[in-house]
């Protein structure tokens, strides 16, 4: 057994007890780091109280590399998030970007990863309103990117032609990676995006938040398929589910395509 201490974003508590949780946090050093927390109530040293999902900690852990469960010693809250909370989409972005990393069960740091979603989940919390459906599907395709995932934007995922210069509809078949030229995507299956859409979704895919997102819930259909074909969760992302009404919403009531 050694004593490790490791930052950390907590991605999600469960019950285990009256006084015991087991926590998953995201990690920059061990990647997903299952803890058991038992009857642990200190208090953060800057008066933040207990720590709270989403919250960034510096964590001690009795560490076994044998074990899939680890002991929480102690932590000390370093960046609380409880502003994700005062608007319904803000938490339920959250809560996909933890989906997502929980779906893909990282068992290896990667410290590019830890910084790209501690800075997506401040741009959560702290962006205006009308920016946040953007900054959502942001957050979602930078944990497909870390993951090696990222979709091919810039030449047809099929024959390689160059798709970036051209007018018209492409298809975006999921199955196949990315975009696909006229020809190849005549027997495709997938949403067609045309010009305005596919500089929306470049942006995205690279972290970036549109100047004037249209269609927002149009392209979460995309990443959920995306995602759930590439990662192949047991289950659909249940965040999803309640962000598309709230994504509609967001733009008016209209849910029409890009």
């Amino acid at each position: 057994m050694s004593i490790v201490k490791e930052e950390g974003i907590l991605l999600r508590a469960h019950p285990y007890s009256e006084s015991s949780r087991v926590l998953r946090f995201l990690t920059p050093g061990h990647g997903i780091l299952a803890v058991m927390a038992r009857g642990l109530r200190r208090q953060s040293s800057r008066g933040q109280g207990s720590l709270g999902t989403f919250d960034e900690a510096a964590l001690e852990v009795s560490f076994r590399s044998h074990r899939e469960l680890q002991t929480l010693r102690g932590f000390e809250v370093t960046r609380s998030r409880r502003g994700l909370g005062r608007e319904v989409i803000r938490f339920w972005g959250a809560s996909l970007v933890a989906e997502l990393l929980l779906a893909h069960t990282l068992h290896e740091g990667d410290r590019k990863l830890y910084e790209g979603v501690s800075g997506a989940l401040d741009r959560l919390q702290e962006l205006p309103r009308p920016q946040v459906p953007a900054a959502i599907l942001a957050a979602g395709w930078t944990v497909l990117d870390r993951a090696g995932l990222a979709p091919t934007l810039a030449a047809c995922s099929r024959c390689g032609g160059d798709v970036t210069q051209k007018e018209g509809l492409f298809r975006f078949s999921t199955a196949e990676g990315g975009l696909l030229c006229g020809g190849c995507g005549e027997e495709g299956r997938g949403p067609r995006l045309g010009p305005g859409a596919r500089r929306d979704l470049g942006e995205l895919a690279t972290g970036g938040i549109p100047a004037e997102l249209r269609a927002a819930d149009a392209h979460l259909r995309i990443l959920e398929a995306f995602a759930l074909h590439h990662l192949s969760p047991r289950r659909p992302f249940h965040a999803v589910e309640l962000l598309h009404p709230l994504m509609s919403d967001s733009e008016g009531g209209s849910a029409k395509g890009p």
